[in-house]
């Protein structure tokens, strides 16, 4: 693993800019492309004829189709430059929206639903950190951490928002106000930073260091593959299925919705500590710290479910987990890799993790059906273990080959 880069120069006025104009970009993308969804899904199920899981199942293959491009949406950014990618995608998840306004049959919606999560591959978080490398490499990994912390209010935003506007206007009217927000307000947001960006992959290079040798990198390249698979896939699964959890253990709907509240707040205080500690703690550690916190929270909920403390506790764990898994995703290629190619590995590393997830709350469900939450849940813990293993792997064979 190469050494840290050091700072060369202080922060830059510029540096916060692009990193706030791609923040309200990522909100509003997420907002619109993602979190949408499932609130019109009802609304539009009936307008449309079909019913709601028809609608969530469309959702859910358009995800699995994202994920399978990842690799190429990589591969695009590392060729033209994130920045470019990102307005013709912002564009297209406009259009998309558009035709989901005007959608005569459940069909047509569906291709809407695709053409949605198409563009999102490039505009969500890992688009956004192939940006900040492609930009300024060494001072990428604080700047990972604070996109995190401003992306993150999309949900607090956009769940309420999509809400509130469904009791005075038709989900068509929503949809065409929510194209219009990646094509008016994201764009130019997108094309500020664009504009504001002054340093080349190519220099960036030099600064980070030359490529590690080729014979080291596929060995690390599984491993990281692999950790960021297994916990992708047990975020999946316990944020899919957070409600019906703690129904399940004991309590009811109004408590688990008020416990579940704590995510949030959880995410967002472990991305304040994470951007504040930035360029104290390796992204490898931050990853591995991850990672025990996953581990903790399945442990915890298996063995202390009879207790409110312990599930308050679980769902706090969960969310410290998820946030810094979050910048972790960004900011440990980035490390281990260097700039070059970073937009490939990425995708890579998207592509798989994000298809594994698909099928994590169905696996979740039948194994809860079948056997019992605590066996799921304890199947959970099995893959954060196994993450653990493997980004631990990755740290030993770093301090074995301090050269890397």
């Amino acid at each position: 693993m190469r050494p840290e880069p050091r700072r060369s120069r202080p922060v830059r006025e510029d540096d916060r800019l692009i990193v706030a104009a791609l923040g309200g970009a990522g909100i509003i993308s997420y907002g619109t492309l993602y979190y949408c969804v499932a609130a019109i899904a009802k609304e539009a199920s009936r307008d449309l004829a079909v019913t709601e899981e028809w609608i969530l199942g469309c959702f859910s293959l358009a995800l699995l189709a994202s994920a399978l491009i990842a690799l190429a949406a990589g591969r695009l950014m590392d060729r033209y430059g994130a920045g470019k990618t990102m307005r013709v995608a912002s564009f297209a998840g406009g259009a998309s929206l558009g035709v989901a306004a005007v959608s005569w049959n459940a069909v047509v919606f569906a291709i809407a639903l695709f053409g949605m999560q198409l563009a999102s591959a490039f505009l969500f978080y890992e688009a956004a950190f192939v940006f900040l490398v492609q930009r300024d490499a060494v001072h990428a990994k604080w700047q990972m951490a604070a996109l995190t912390l401003i992306v993150g209010f999309s949900s607090t935003l956009f769940w309420p928002l999509t809400s509130l506007l469904l009791t005075s206007i038709s989900w068509r009217q929503v949809c065409w106000i929510y194209g219009g927000c990646n094509v008016l307000l994201a764009l130019p947001l997108i094309q500020l930073a664009l504009g504001k960006s002054s340093a080349r992959l190519g220099e960036q290079s030099t600064v980070c260091g030359s490529q590690d040798k080729p014979s080291s990198k596929p060995i690390d390249l599984v491993l990281i593959t692999v950790g960021f698979s297994l916990t992708t896939f047990a975020f999946s699964a316990l944020l899919s299925r957070m409600i019906p959890i703690l129904s399940s253990i004991g309590l009811d709907l109004q408590e688990a919705a008020l416990v579940s509240t704590l995510f949030g707040p959880s995410q967002l205080a472990v991305r304040l500590f994470a951007g504040s500690f930035s360029e104290r703690i390796s992204p490898i550690q931050l990853t591995i710290l991850s990672c025990v916190m996953l581990s903790a929270a399945t442990f915890t909920i298996i063995l202390a479910s009879h207790s409110l403390v312990g599930i308050a506790i679980f769902v706090a764990l969960v969310g410290f987990s998820s946030g810094l898994n979050s910048i972790c995703r960004g900011s440990l290629p980035l490390s281990v890799f260097g700039p070059d190619g970073y937009g490939t590995r990425v995708g890579l590393i998207t592509a798989f993790r994000l298809s594994t997830a698909s099928f994590a709350p169905f696996f979740f469900n039948f194994v809860q059906t079948n056997c019992g939450v605590g066996l799921a849940l304890a199947s959970l813990a099995v893959c954060a273990v196994g993450s653990t293993l493997s980004f631990a792997r990755v740290s030993a064979r770093s301090k074995r080959e301090p050269d890397r």
